[in-house]
């Protein structure tokens, strides 16, 4: 009698096309752009598997509770996107999601997310049928278990934001809404990003260029509201080519996203990494973390 053929991990593929409007001034795809396709491939993914209305909710919402995205390669206009996505691991409170992206054929990014169900902005125990069908697709046991993430090293630094190197101030927009009429994930990515800039804008390039390698970002709440949004943002290390960046979002006095960038300092001409100059060290060295003196 022949054994039973063993189940096939579960596979959600899409095809998408970077749009003119997701490139940025280096005319490549844009890094908030990507995590926003990041973002609609698990959508997609949890459309497919668990309804067609499964993008909205009146209920119980599916959103980040962390995702760390890795950039792996510039990404271009003109040419497909394809992404696959995968069901990691299920628990009671929340689920892992991995969603690879392709460009002629070649891996350009990755992301693993840390989902979780929020009512009223605030996390909730997953829904059981949300459970049972996501653990139909649950390809730990099939594969073994995912390495775990690292634990979030910047989860100290929403009580020093106050004393971050550069704070901003940003106005919430009507767009900052998604379907549910939260903060958007996209929305959040974006502050992350504006902050970002409020430091590199500063910084003496000396002709040199800069990359985002990675994002660890974790999402504490996704209340929305109309009051001005606190970007604090300061360096916590610099390294021979790269330096991290922390950034704290603060909405009415209290950390609502909080995030570690990873940037690479490159050559315009190759886009390769290399050591940062010597003004652009020194700069960053008084833009340093409150956490490390």
């Amino acid at each position: 009698m022949a054994s039973a053929k063993p189940a096939e991990p579960r596979v959600f593929h899409n095809h998408f096309m970077p749009r003119f409007w997701d490139l940025d001034t280096w005319r490549h795809v844009n890094n908030t752009a990507m995590v926003q396709l990041h973002q609609e491939a698990r959508v997609q993914a949890l459309v497919e598997l668990l309804g067609a209305d499964a993008w909205f909710s009146d209920g119980p919402r599916l959103r980040p509770l962390r995702s760390v995205t890795q950039f792996r390669r510039v990404t271009r206009y003109g040419a497909p996107v394809i992404s696959q996505t995968r069901i990691q691991a299920v628990s009671g409170q929340h689920f892992r999601m991995r969603t690879d992206l392709f460009q002629h054929d070649e891996c350009v990014g990755c992301q693993d997310s840390i989902m979780g169900a929020f009512l009223d902005c605030g996390p909730v125990e997953l829904p059981g049928p949300q459970r049972t069908a996501l653990q139909t697709a649950d390809i730990a046991a099939l594969e073994g278990s995912p390495e775990p993430l690292a634990p979030p090293v910047y989860l100290d630094g929403p009580e020093l934001a106050e004393a971050f190197a550069v704070v901003k101030t940003l106005t919430p927009r009507y767009g900052d809404l998604d379907v549910d009429s939260q903060r958007a994930e996209s929305a959040l990515a974006r502050y992350v990003e504006q902050s970002r800039f409020g430091v590199v804008d500063r910084l003496p390039f000396g002709g040199q260029g800069m990359l985002i390698a990675l994002l660890d970002m974790t999402f504490h709440h996704y209340r929305a509201g109309s009051e001005p949004v606190e970007l604090a943002a300061a360096v916590p290390r610099v390294g021979n080519s790269s330096f991290s960046l922390r950034t704290s979002v603060f909405s009415n006095g209290k950390p609502q996203a909080t995030a570690d960038s990873i940037m690479v300092v490159v050559n315009t001409g190759s886009e390769r990494p290399e050591p940062m100059n010597s003004a652009l060290r020194e700069q960053l060295a008084t833009l340093d973390y409150p956490g490390s003196r």
